[in-house]
């Protein structure tokens, strides 16, 4: 049954008015990455004077800015992503030979501005040429602040891979007038830093010859390798932020569980000192909140089915639950994003039970609410996911989140939506494909297979070396859940996913195409000998390796090999400055799929990333998909 007269495609390809918000440490103003047209720009918002003004445009063509915060009351740092033509390119084998390609991509720098808007600086001068045995490097990367130095108004504390075009080195850069000094030179394996908030370097991360992830302790003019197996997990321990006590910090680790809790540990010798938070059931995640000044914890956010908050401070926990009663719509989901010092003035994002993501300052002194941000005001009200467990045809338990039409009649012409990674999870929270697919009256199943983070070791772990097998059987167990439930019609499917959720719907085009009637791919891989003997011109999530199983088995899960086996309609996007997964891994595809005389509409994205962060590359996709559903999904079945 059609829905009448759906709103268009755009509408739910819009940006939401705000991406992101940063309170000064005085709470006074905040600086706002606002939605203008086809990006975000930055902006502030003084709440002394109640005005707020431009302070930097992007130029979508050329750059666009991704996130601010405050280093001082007064000065404000960016973080900028542009576009660059890389004519010494990336490794690509052909024949025997390992070739280089040009390629197109993106580079993260920082731009500070003071908070009237003069001083516009690029911080990190240019490297200079030298002579050859001291080479220096314009790393594509140079935005990983590693401390704000919250005492020396001047400096943050930087990791730049500049020495070497892989380990980075540490160093001092004045945020006023760009001066820049090394206080460490790189070291091999040395990949991450992690320094006090007096900039003292403390800990490191690495990965070792073998692959593995290896701890350092760290002190002055040297480092030694650390025992953290007693911590560790599939992730290695992970340093969240320091302690008021010393060479202590606040460490994510699974400290002998399955999942990953919050200790207190001895950065010189890994021994655990105490004990902030465990949840047998899920990762405790990294997201801890502090009280600037004095370091002590306030509250733990983490995800279990859906956001949850651990509290430390109870005081603040009162003024929290003072916001979340103020605010319009009981939203079911309330994310601290940004406070002041004194943690008197909250910026929350809220969404669920029927509300859209939208952002608010509350005020306790005052007792106050204002709103800073809204997203899609034209879509009526927002549809919920639902959080649901099923079962995998080994037993394995497999979470899940699913959504069904406020109109229509069940059973639902159906999406499955995998995530990407693989080694990340879906949330449950607005997603605005899934308003989109709902709107046309598709019913949507976002499961998070085996593979996925969050629910500990054995769930992430047993993904492991099953692309295309086992990961993919939980992908299709959750079709027959929803078949079961009366939810989907088994004869009208559509599996559709980006990265990694792109490859499985790929996959299941030449594995189970009697399953469905069409595969939509946005930005996913194809070829899994380039993506296994590259992995680094990848990104999988919290992991960085792909764990792809080896040999025959390989092969028979990579859709590049399988070309003349896919059976169904294939929609491919790719954005061309894609650095999570190179373009080519679509081109080769596309040109396989020519050869072969497949059915296929393909669409490349000048400037377009891993994310859809444009405007109209959103909409773009959108109106593509629309299409594509209405014509091979909707339409009634024919089997």
């Amino acid at each position: 049954m059609a829905i009448a007269d759906p709103l268009p495609a755009a509408a739910f390809g819009k940006l939401p008015q705000v991406k992101s918000i940063s309170l000064s440490p005085d709470g006074t103003k905040a600086v706002i990455l606002r939605a203008l047209k086809d990006t975000y720009h930055v902006t502030l918002t003084d709440f002394s004077q109640g005005k707020s003004r431009m302070l930097m445009a992007a130029n979508p063509d050329e750059f666009l800015f991704d996130a601010c915060s405050w280093a001082t009351d007064t000065r404000i740092v960016c973080v900028v992503k542009n576009y660059i033509d890389m004519r010494d390119g990336f490794p690509r084998r052909g024949g025997t030979a390992l070739m280089m390609r040009s390629v197109r991509s993106v580079r993260t720098r920082l731009l500070a501005v003071d908070a009237d808007g003069k001083n516009v600086l690029q911080l990190v001068p240019a490297a200079k040429a030298r002579q050859l045995k001291k080479p220096e490097f314009n790393s594509p990367d140079q935005s990983t602040v590693i401390s704000w130095l919250p005492d020396d108004p001047d400096h943050i504390l930087m990791q730049i891979a500049r020495e070497d075009r892989v380990f980075p080195g540490v160093y001092k850069v004045n945020i006023n007038n760009n001066k820049l000094r090394r206080v460490r030179q790189h070291h091999s394996p040395i990949l991450r830093w992690f320094a006090d908030r007096q900039g003292e370097l403390r800990f490191a991360l690495g990965i070792r010859p073998s692959m593995s992830i290896g701890a350092y302790a760290v002190s002055e003019g040297r480092f030694e390798e650390l025992d953290v197996s007693h911590l560790g997990g599939v992730n290695p321990p992970v340093p969240l932020a320091m302690t008021p006590r010393g060479k202590l910090a606040y460490m994510a680790a699974n400290n002998g569980a399955d999942t990953a809790g919050i200790f207190e540990v001895n950065l010189a010798n890994a021994e655990v000192v105490n004990t902030l938070y465990t949840n047998a059931r899920f990762d405790a995640g990294g997201g801890l909140l502090q009280h600037r000044q004095t370091l002590e914890p306030v509250v733990l956010q983490y995800y279990g089915e859906n956001l949850s908050h651990h509290w430390f401070d109870e005081e603040i926990k009162i003024r929290f639950e003072r916001a979340k009663s103020a605010l319009p719509g009981s939203p079911s989901t309330v994310n601290i994003v940004s406070v002041d010092d004194a943690w008197n003035r909250l910026v929350l994002r809220t969404e669920g039970n029927g509300t859209f993501p939208a952002f608010y300052l509350y005020d306790d002194a005052a007792k106050s609410l204002v709103v800073l941000g809204t997203s899609y005001p034209d879509l009526g009200t927002a549809v919920d996911l639902q959080s649901i467990r099923y079962e995998a045809r080994d037993g394995r338990s497999i979470p899940a989140y699913y959504a069904i039409p406020e109109a229509g009649q069940a059973p639902y012409p159906t999406v499955i939506l995998p995530h990407g990674g693989p080694y990340t999870r879906d949330l449950g929270e607005f997603d605005y494909r899934v308003q989109f697919l709902v709107s046309r009256g598709i019913a949507v199943l976002k499961p998070n297979f085996r593979g996925s983070v969050g629910y500990g070791d054995a769930h992430l772990a047993s993904g492991f070396n099953q692309w295309g097998l086992k990961m993919q059987d939980d992908v299709i167990d959750g079709l027959d859940w929803m078949v079961e439930q009366g939810i989907a019609d088994p004869h009208r499917v559509c599996i559709m996913g980006e990265s990694f959720g792109g490859y499985v719907a790929l996959v299941a085009a030449f594995k189970t195409p009697d399953r469905i009637r069409c595969a939509v791919s946005f930005a996913g891989m194809t070829d899994l000998k380039e993506v296994d003997s590259n992995f680094f011109n990848f990104q999988f999530g919290t992991l960085p390796i792909p764990n792809i199983q080896q040999g025959k088995s390989r092969a028979e899960n990579s859709p590049l090999d399988h070309v003349d086996e896919i059976d169904v309609p294939l929609l491919i996007v790719h954005g061309d400055v894609d650095r999570s997964v190179m373009i080519e891994q679509s081109q080769i595809l596309v040109a396989a799929l020519e050869r072969a005389g497949k059915p296929y509409r393909y669409i490349e994205q000048v400037n377009g990333d891993h994310f859809l962060s444009l405007q109209s590359h959103r909409i773009e996709f959108l109106e593509a998909l629309d299409e594509f559903l209405s014509e091979h999904l909707l339409a009634e079945s024919d089997r």
